[in-house]
């Protein structure tokens, strides 16, 4: 073919080059966890890394006979210090809540149906607590607007007063609070 020339054999260099790129490629993939597993971080604790599911063992244990079972457990720091806490339910509590309980359920999901309100509560866990600074954040609104919002976080379990003109998330509703917003990520 007049033109063209032929395909050289790749060279030593190149050779070199493309094993180390295959080197890399392996090593990444064998760091990727497999889709069914979750993230590395999510799914191994430190030690543990041949225990992808330590804590659906330790959930099995737990739960003796029931049927099914929901954990969840966090570690979360707050202004007032870190907040250790877990929480576990058989699958029957939560599939045959009661009309009072399911009302409870709802008005807590209900009251974090607020963009402003997730922003609020977020503060809060972050460190804000005065019902003044959080006034003061982007896209509050005014101070009467907060009060609103805090008022229905509040009788939602998911703030309680913590002195004059100040909010804080109770310990117990921390990690809840977390779940609920890692679960909608």
């Amino acid at each position: 073919m007049p033109g063209k020339r032929p395909i050289d054999p790749p060279t030593a260099e190149l050779a070199e080059r493309l094993r180390e790129v295959e080197a890399r490629l392996t090593a990444l993939e064998e760091k990727t966890p497999s889709a069914d597993a979750g993230t590395m971080d999510s799914n191994h604790r430190k030690g543990a890394q041949d225990n992808r599911f330590w804590v659906l063992e330790g959930l099995r244990e737990q739960l003796g006979g029931a049927s099914g079972g929901l954990i969840y457990s966090g570690i979360a720091p707050t202004a007032a210090g870190p907040v250790e806490w877990q929480y576990g339910h058989t699958a029957q509590e939560i599939l045959e809540l009661d009309d009072d309980h399911a009302a409870i359920v709802a008005d807590r999901l209900a009251a974090l149906g607020s963009p402003i309100r997730l922003q609020l509560l977020l503060a809060v866990l972050g460190g804000t607590t005065s019902v003044a600074d959080l006034s003061a954040l982007e896209a509050m609104g005014t101070t009467g607007q907060v009060y609103h919002h805090v008022r229905i976080l509040s009788a939602a379990g998911w703030l309680r007063p913590a002195g004059r003109g100040a909010v804080q998330v109770p310990p117990d509703r921390v990690v809840p609070a977390m779940l609920a917003l890692a679960s909608a990520l």
